[in-house]
């Protein structure tokens, strides 16, 4: 199983990856969230979806509805997306 596999079984897992990978689009505006807020705020909800995901991950592996080996696949696939994503966020 890989994460975009995952993602369409589930609306909440691919809610929180969509987060991670960028695709959502936010009304930063409509929030009222002022400018110089906002990278923060981005950083944290990223950090907050890698948890999430890997928590989520390692909750079907422990459940025995994922192979391990698939867990630690998208383990380690998620951790590439947070590095690239810190990487851009960060600069």
């Amino acid at each position: 199983m890989t994460l975009k596999e995952l993602a369409a079984r589930s609306a909440s897992f691919n809610t929180r990856l969509h987060s991670l990978q960028g695709i959502s689009i936010l009304d930063w505006e409509r929030m009222k969230i002022p400018e110089e807020d906002r990278p923060a705020l981005l950083r944290q909800m990223h950090r907050d979806s890698v948890v999430w995901l890997y928590g989520y991950i390692a909750a079907l592996a422990d459940r025995k509805l994922v192979d391990k080996g698939d867990a630690e696949r998208m383990h380690c696939e998620l951790l590439y997306l947070h590095e690239k994503h810190s990487s851009v966020t960060n600069c």
